[in-house]
């Protein structure tokens, strides 16, 4: 969102519209003397998405391949590691008895950010029939390297007898991170697995695989596991804090005290990382963007592993105010440069999502969507060009309306993002505005795209708190994603009280307003 209330009114008194979106208005210490200086920045602020592209993470297929007999399976799945092994034997009298078992099992767990090796075994067991003939047996390992910890899977075991001849075998295995495991007979049975697969950070469920990248199907954004991502929380600012904190040195351990009372207080799942970049100091101590400042890329890194060490909570790192935006907030070709090095850095990290931009700006009548679309599918290009040359899956990007604050989407309907394969695109919308509005800015375009609201918030004029409490509601009934605005003390509308005395609010007690306690509330309930 973006302050103050009154820019662009006067295009508004032409065509009756009423624009609002969230900014910093906000006070900071003064660089030349004892008292605060009250200042507003300009430009467009919000939005954020991580994502996995289906058939590609965490897709096996298992083959067998044997002397003798073979008998072969194949099992496939989007995000879940599968197995299928076929074994066959051959009696040693000369007579040929043939055994295969088939089936398929799946589950890891994991811890993300963690390395080494993982090993498993699979054996077979023979037993004599009556004829005397025994069938030999195998002992087979798999080794698997990468970052997962460990997963197990099994297979049925089935036994045939021929010419008094009996053959059995089970085998059992271990597999991650796309390794293929092999065995060796001795004797006359021969059998092989080969398993695959992809796993980072997962945690297993009744056999199912959550390795934490997410996918787009239709108008929804899915969990690797097949059900659709549930998905609540709010907005929150980097180290620069709505321009609050960027007069002193970073502190990016405020933030993660910040995240913390989110995530493990107020029950968030999911936050939109306001980045934010200046063109100039202009007084502040941090200013820069990624490209040129490490030490804030580096911030934004300790920010998203903590974020990563939750369970099942995911962050959207958004371009929110960024000089490389023109004028009206749309991407530029260096806005393209600096989303390059984002997911080249977060490419192996499945709960980061990416926002291009924040809000683009008027465009009420339309007439510059193509234009609009070309800019963000370029942005997307530059993503994907990343994310194809390090060989990684791609995430989730939310691309921003094509006007009025980021409230209308309606050209995304008929004209979707197609930059690579237009896979894992989800469509950012603003909305301040009652309840009337819903249907048109958001629930008619989420009957057909997946759709997140960016921002929302209680306004005078706009919004009120029973709008949204509707609008929380209404998501959560057509598995929306919402990310409220903001949690902040000086960034209207705010979720926090303004506790910190006008300064940065290192260490202030985390408040709730009207507002926040709302949000609050509706994230104690189930989802």
């Amino acid at each position: 969102m973006h302050l103050p209330w009154i820019r662009a009114l006067s295009a508004l008194a032409a065509i009756g519209a009423a624009p609002l979106s969230c900014g910093p208005t906000v006070s900071h210490p003064s660089t030349s003397g004892g008292g605060l200086i009250t200042g507003s920045t300009s430009g467009s602020t919000g939005a954020h998405v991580a994502s996995s592209s289906t058939g590609t993470t965490g897709h096996v297929t298992s083959a067998t391949s044997t002397t003798g007999t073979t008998s072969s399976g194949t099992t496939e799945g989007q995000g879940a590691i599968s197995t299928a092994s076929a074994g066959s034997t051959a009696a040693a009298s000369g007579t040929s008895g043939t055994t295969s078992s088939g089936g398929w099992s799946s589950g890891t767990s994991g811890s993300s950010g963690s390395s080494g090796h993982h090993h498993g075994s699979s054996s077979s067991s023979s037993s004599t029939s009556a004829g005397g003939t025994t069938a030999t047996s195998t002992t087979a390992s798999s080794t698997t390297t990468g970052t997962t910890a460990s997963s197990t899977t099994s297979s049925t075991t089935a036994s045939s007898t021929t010419s008094g001849t009996t053959a059995s075998s089970t085998t059992t295995g271990t597999t991650t991170s796309g390794t293929t495991a092999s065995s060796t007979t001795t004797g006359t049975t021969a059998s092989s697995t080969t398993t695959g697969g992809t796993t980072t950070g997962g945690t297993t469920t009744g056999g199912t695989t959550n390795s934490g990248w997410l996918h787009t199907a239709g108008n929804h954004i899915y969990n690797d596991d097949g059900t659709v991502w549930h998905a609540r929380g709010a907005n929150i600012a980097d180290t620069r804090s709505c321009n609050a904190c960027a007069y002193s040195a970073p502190d990016v351990n405020e933030v993660l005290r910040r995240i913390d009372e989110l995530t493990d207080n107020w029950h968030a799942n999911f936050m939109r990382l306001d980045m934010e970049s200046y063109a100039s100091a202009g007084g502040r101590v941090t200013w820069a963007d990624v490209l040129q400042d490490p030490s804030y890329l580096n911030d934004i890194q300790t920010i998203v592993a903590h974020v990563e060490a939750k369970q099942n909570v995911y962050i959207m790192l958004s371009l929110w105010v960024d000089p490389t935006f023109t004028t009206s907030g749309w991407p530029t070709t260096a806005t393209g440069q600096e989303w390059t090095l984002l997911a080249q850095t977060f490419k192996d990290d499945p709960h980061v999502l990416f926002g291009l931009v924040n809000e683009p700006q008027n465009n009420y009548d339309g007439s510059q969507d193509a234009q609009v679309w070309t800019a963000m599918n370029n942005t997307v290009a530059n993503i994907r060009a990343a994310e194809d040359a390090a060989g990684g899956p791609h995430h989730i990007v939310a691309v921003q309306g094509t006007g009025g604050w980021s409230r209308r989407l309606g050209y995304y309907v008929t004209h979707p993002i197609t930059a690579d394969t237009g896979d894992n695109i989800a469509y950012e919308v603003h909305v301040y505005d009652p309840q009337a509005n819903f249907q048109s800015e958001w629930v008619t375009p989420a009957a057909t795209i997946p759709v997140i609201i960016g921002e929302f918030g209680p306004a005078s004029g706009y919004m009120t708190n029973a709008d949204c409490s509707a609008l929380m509601t209404q998501a959560e009934q057509l598995e929306v994603p919402y990310l409220a605005w903001t949690f902040h003390m000086r960034c209207d509308p705010n979720l926090l009280v303004d506790n910190s005395g006008g300064g940065c609010g290192v260490n202030m007690n985390l408040q709730p307003t009207a507002w926040g306690t709302l949000l609050k509330n509706q994230l104690a309930n189930p989802y």
